[in-house]
């Protein structure tokens, strides 16, 4: 967990220090594109101040300008500097910050004037020991003002005006910008990473909680669960799913050890018989007879019959079942199921009574079906009284089927009914009947399951069970078959 939480640590760090400098970047170039927008204006200004000072008057240009409202033009301040062209190029007038430097004459219209950055050695002392300073500047073409003793026939003349202005206070101001917002994101950083592993580590106690529990889990622990009192409501679903999981291992594993303690039972008198003829056999050769060959295939058959019926089951609850679809006259079917049956029935003086109706047919497995039907009707001929009625009834009805097998029942409630599907239960004492070995109603459930059918039982109100199998008529494509712990029964 701690590897996660570490990766977890990293990943955050890394997608927010990239938020952060993304956002940290656009803070500064809006910021700079805003004072560079504010220089710029006052430039811009400085030039329309400068160009209505200019005028023409008879084919000459003139300025009226003076230092003692615009100081910073002054040699002594030298932070701002003009320099005015007439249209062939002629210098008309240049400020005294200037010196002995020159603007280059670069120029737009007065709606459109046209901008840039340019170094300038204007400092005191030499030219060539002038140390530059980095300046921004502004150039405009435009008509002087027409003065008042200029004849209206002469034509209109151009002049140029480039104004600049030193932008190292504009460029200290965002290098501190630049400055601060670093500092503020590297000391956000380093109180992120300082923070965030005790965030996460407080935030993630529980989910380590629930990991250490999970790892201690065992076949022997099934039986515990996982708190959800005092959970965060994002953990809460995750535990309560997680005890669901437990209770439906904890039943897996409870009907698999209920299996294999009914199977070592129904297996255990059996394997005892077959030893004790093999003893009997081999102490006694001379005495040996038919009946003990009788009744070693007898128990052979017996515990064949029973592993036939579990890999039947297990091959069902895998989807491993080939499945046939034919039709398949349901009345016909169920006549051919009871004729072996009749003897047993008449020995213990039991009625079959089959209300089918002729026609009742249906699309589907004849194998699988007529087994389904073969298990209901032997498990109410061996489970119902003596001198009782088993009834096998049938009908059609919205496009689906039902077949009903009804017996009178002795000592059967209403909470034996959903073992009545379960491997190896059966309601009387005599479990190691060799009749029955408890697994027919399990193989009809698997085998109808695996149709897509539905088996259910139910208690009437005369004590009488009756097992119902229910389906589509026309069977076009199978049903999955579902696990033990899903019994329709």
């Amino acid at each position: 967990m701690s590897t996660i939480r570490q990766r977890l640590t990293w990943r955050l760090l890394l997608g927010w220090t990239l938020l952060l400098a993304a956002g940290l970047g656009i803070a500064y170039l809006t910021t700079r594109a805003a004072l560079q927008r504010q220089f710029d204006e006052r430039l811009r200004a400085q030039a329309m101040a400068l160009s209505t000072l200019t005028e023409q008057d008879s084919g000459r240009i003139e300025l009226e300008f003076t230092d003692q409202f615009m100081r910073e033009f002054d040699t002594n301040v030298s932070t701002a500097f003009f320099q005015i062209w007439r249209g062939d190029g002629t210098v008309l007038e240049r400020s005294k910050s200037l010196r002995e430097a020159s603007l280059p004459r670069r120029y737009g219209s007065l709606h459109a004037p046209e901008f840039w950055n340019l170094e300038l050695a204007v400092g005191p002392g030499p030219t060539a020991h002038r140390r530059p300073i980095v300046a921004r500047a502004v150039g405009v073409k435009f008509q002087p003002q027409t003065g008042s003793h200029t004849e209206k026939s002469a034509p209109p003349t151009d002049a140029i005006l480039v104004v600049a202005a030193d932008r190292r206070g504009l460029d200290q101001a965002l290098a501190t910008l630049a400055f601060v917002l670093a500092g503020c994101g590297l000391l956000v950083l380093v109180l992120t990473a300082a923070t965030v592993p005790v965030l996460l580590r407080r935030e993630l106690a529980p989910l380590d909680r629930l990991a250490d529990q999970t790892q201690r889990i065992t076949a022997a622990t099934l039986s515990e669960r996982f708190p959800t009192d005092g959970l965060p409501g994002e953990l809460t679903p995750i535990s309560t799913r997680l005890n669901d999981l437990l209770q439906r291992l904890q039943g897996a594993f409870e009907r698999e050890r209920r299996f294999n303690d009914d199977l070592a039972h129904e297996f255990r008198t059996p394997i005892a018989e077959l030893r004790s003829l093999a003893e009997l056999a081999l102490k006694w050769p001379e005495a040996r007879n038919l009946d003990t060959d009788r009744n070693t295939l007898a128990i052979a058959v017996q515990m064949e019959s029973i592993i036939s019926r579990l890999l039947a089951i297990a091959r069902s609850e895998e989807r491993q079942l080939p499945i046939a679809l034919e039709t398949v006259n349901v009345a016909t079917m169920v006549a051919a199921v009871c004729q072996p049956l009749q003897a047993r029935a008449a020995a213990r003086q039991l009625a079959l009574e089959s209300n089918l109706p002729p026609a009742l047919e249906i699309h589907s497995d004849p194998v699988l079906l007529r087994c389904i039907v073969t298990n209901l009707v032997d498990n109410a001929v061996a489970y119902a009284p003596a001198r009782s009625t088993v009834r096998i009834q049938g009908e059609l009805q919205n496009g689906r089927f039902s077949l009903r097998v009804t017996n009178p029942v002795e000592h059967l409630s209403a909470e034996d009914l959903s073992h009545l599907g379960d491997r190896f239960w059966r309601k009387d004492a005599a479990r190691s009947s060799a009749e029955h070995s408890g697994l027919g109603l399990s193989l009809a459930r698997a085998f109808a399951t695996g149709l897509g059918y539905t088996l259910n039982a139910a208690l009437n109100g005369d004590a009488c069970l009756a097992m119902t199998l229910t389906g589509p008529v026309k069977l076009e494509r199978p049903g999955q078959p579902i696990s033990t712990a899903e019994k329709p029964l």
